[in-house]
């Protein structure tokens, strides 16, 4: 399924498809100049500045042509308005206000996207500036990945990937940059082939399970024959590469270690009473990660379940889960963190964002970043990594208006 975009330069607002990736390739170029030169808190700075003044231009878009919006995303802007503002002011001494408006920004990312008109995709980048987009990220990161680091354990210890704070990080760029392949005409099972085998080179259970559900959905539709076809090459994959392959010999581990931990705890509830001595005895490795998240969801769903009525309505503020949580860290699940630390109303709106993103590009190929960005949130922090959000949500709105005007084929 392909999206017909209309043809010839983009005139309407001064901001096209080429202005948005050349806006993204110069941040990452930023990050990645102060990711191998010594991280420096100026090129920090500047970064941070970049970011920042591609927020004001969105937002002056969506500005200008927010008549442009259609009366769901009206009503959606203005409760994440309301319950926004309600959560800063809760947690006016604790939370975060950066980290908060820059999560917060990937809503009006959407909308100012959505305002788009038909012409947005007509000024198109270069194949040269769509390939550097893509591949520079990507190629440091891997570099970074296989010159020494990027053990079974790095998703525990948060290792740093190029500029991405970890692989898990990476590899949803990896994923998300593939709608530049897929708007500059890249056969379909070259994408197919590329996101399988970045998903393999880091290393990653989460994005294996999301990518392999997203592939499996975008092509919709109930075939017996087909379903037993991929039933048995997954099975023959497995056991003919389970040793060999890491990140299919974590898959086992987990499934073992899980298996004999939740045994020794009584079931998942009982995570929480237990230590992490305890936990690696009754694992019997020190791979952990997936039980860790486990431990780590039962902990803030008890202190949900234990705070303030007031902070059960509008949350306990961005940060809160590292500050309370017995971890200090963050839940590695962001529909998790929405709820805990923006509370349940913009838990509610970002899930719906979700649903219309979903629901108006439809179930195609060109909609699998966006299947499986949703599926990954379950597992790990992606909310607060600007470079993939932005780009995402704004490409997101830009797609659900092209296709909504302009009809798909």
């Amino acid at each position: 399924m392909n999206v017909r975009f209309a043809s010839g330069e983009y005139t309407g607002s001064g901001f096209s498809y080429r202005s948005l990736l050349l806006w993204e390739f110069g941040y990452a170029a930023i990050l990645l100049l102060w990711a191998f030169t010594g991280q420096s808190d100026a090129l920090k700075l500047v970064a941070n500045g970049f970011a920042f003044a591609l927020v004001l231009r969105v937002g002056m878009l969506l500005l200008a042509q927010v008549n442009r919006l259609d009366r769901v995303s009206r009503v959606l802007m203005c409760f994440v308005l309301f319950f926004g503002v309600t959560n800063l002011i809760v947690n006016i001494d604790d939370a975060q206000a950066g980290e908060t408006i820059k999560i917060l920004s990937i809503f009006m990312f959407y909308f100012a996207g959505q305002t788009t008109e038909d012409e947005y995709f007509g000024s198109a980048p270069s194949l040269s500036l769509a390939a550097l987009f893509v591949a520079v990220p990507v190629l440091s990161a891997l570099f970074d990945l296989y010159r020494g680091g990027g053990g079974p354990n790095s998703e525990l210890n948060e290792q740093t990937l190029s500029f991405f704070a970890n692989r898990n990080n990476a590899v949803a760029f990896t994923v998300i940059s593939s709608w530049t392949l897929m708007l500059a005409g890249i056969k379909r099972w070259l994408i197919v082939i590329y996101l399988a085998a970045c998903v393999l080179a880091f290393k990653t259970l989460g994005a294996l399970l999301a990518i392999a559900f997203a592939l499996y959905l975008v092509y919709p539709g109930f075939n017996i024959l087909r379903n037993l076809m991929i039933a048995a090459g997954a099975a023959a994959l497995y056991f003919e590469f389970d040793d060999d392959l890491e990140i299919l010999s974590r898959a086992s581990t987990a499934w073992r270690s899980l298996n004999s931990v939740l045994a020794e705890s009584g079931g998942v509830w009982g995570l929480g009473k237990m230590d992490y001595g305890q936990i690696y005895t009754a694992a019997g490795t020190s791979d952990i990660s997936l039980i860790f998240r486990l431990k780590h969801w039962v902990n803030l769903i008890s202190l949900y379940m234990d705070g303030p009525l007031i902070n059960q309505l509008f949350g306990f503020g961005v940060g809160s889960s590292v500050e309370l949580t017995d971890l200090k860290l963050v839940p590695h699940n962001d529909y998790l963190r929405f709820f805990f630390e923006l509370g349940p109303g913009l838990f509610i709106c970002f899930v719906v964002l979700n649903f219309l993103i979903l629901k108006r590009i439809g179930m195609h190929f060109i909609s699998m970043p966006a299947v499986f960005i949703f599926i990954y949130f379950f597992s790990d922090n992606l909310v607060n990594n600007f470079l993939v959000m932005s780009f995402f949500y704004f490409t997101a709105g830009a797609l659900s208006s092209s296709i909504k005007r302009c009809g798909v084929s």
